[in-house]
């Protein structure tokens, strides 16, 4: 409990347990979470009470892919998977192996402790691990559960958001508000590179040599700022800036979301309805 988890921390996460909370029994928006069941993960046909959320951006989402039902197996080694502080491998693709198989999460420490080591040992090496079970279940390997990050910096990482914490403008409002004010020379040339940074996320240092030529972050920054800003105020009613403590608009997140990575420069992870229309 209390720990960060898809680059949302623990507060982000409580605030979506106490939204459902708030709603009356009977709404439409619970009617997934109250089937009760079967585990999203195994099949396990439950009845199953316990859900996990993949998304806690605003507005809260209830149902797939957002939320899902799971067993409470499923669910602890869902949270579990990632490798320990010092390195070392979880049993989540061991136990991944299992439940396509067609194993139910209860049943996955049937298997002896040191059978699930050497199997662990085995997907290391690089091997493929197969097992069999005497559930029958037809995957097409593309569900949520199979491609998870096992990147601990997914927990803290707003890179690991399947939305923007809080609710960015549309795409076809963006596409607007750019028409508006025309960015160009280096400033269209700082949107295309942070749009294609790998999971469009880079600091201003890295902006600055990828699309100005330059050294200076402090020009990356001053260049990009002031076009946040313009295109903030070109959005005008659509979007409202997140300030500072002392109540300073932040522009840059019109087009960005920030985060302090340890031990690395500060970053920004451009939104996705952004980058859509600058790639």
């Amino acid at each position: 409990m209390g720990n960060p988890y898809n680059g949302y921390s623990w507060k982000q996460r409580e605030d979506i347990l106490r939204a459902e909370k708030r709603l009356a029994r009977n709404d439409p928006q619970l009617a997934y979470l109250q089937s009760k069941g079967p585990c999203e993960i195994c099949g396990d046909p439950g009845p199953h009470a316990q859900w996990h959320s993949e998304d806690y951006s605003r507005p809260y989402l209830f149902s797939p892919p957002a939320a899902f039902i799971l067993c409470n197996v499923c669910h602890q080694r869902l949270h579990n998977r990632f490798p320990d502080e010092g390195g070392k491998s979880s049993d989540w693709k061991v136990f991944l192996a299992h439940v396509r198989s067609g194993g139910y999460g209860r049943e996955f420490t049937a298997y002896p402790h040191k059978v699930r080591l050497a199997w662990q040992a085995q997907i290391d090496a690089g091997e493929t691990l197969t097992l069999h079970s005497e559930h029958q279940r037809e995957l097409t390997g593309h569900e949520w559960w199979q491609s998870l990050s096992l990147d601990p910096e997914s927990l803290v990482a707003p890179w690991a958001h399947p939305r923007p914490w809080l609710e960015r403008p549309s795409t076809d409002e963006y596409k607007a508000a750019m028409d508006r004010i025309q960015p160009k020379g280096g400033e269209l040339a700082l949107l295309r590179a942070h749009a294609n940074f790998p999971r469009r996320c880079a600091t201003m240092r890295q902006l600055a040599r990828s699309a100005l030529s330059s050294t200076s972050p402090s020009q990356a920054n001053l260049m990009y700022g002031k076009l946040a800003h313009r295109l903030a105020d070109a959005l005008a009613s659509k979007w409202v800036p997140e300030k500072r403590e002392d109540g300073s608009p932040m522009w840059m997140t019109t087009v960005a979301e920030g985060w302090q990575p340890t031990g690395r420069e500060f970053e920004w992870v451009m939104v996705s309805n952004l980058a859509s229309i600058v790639c």
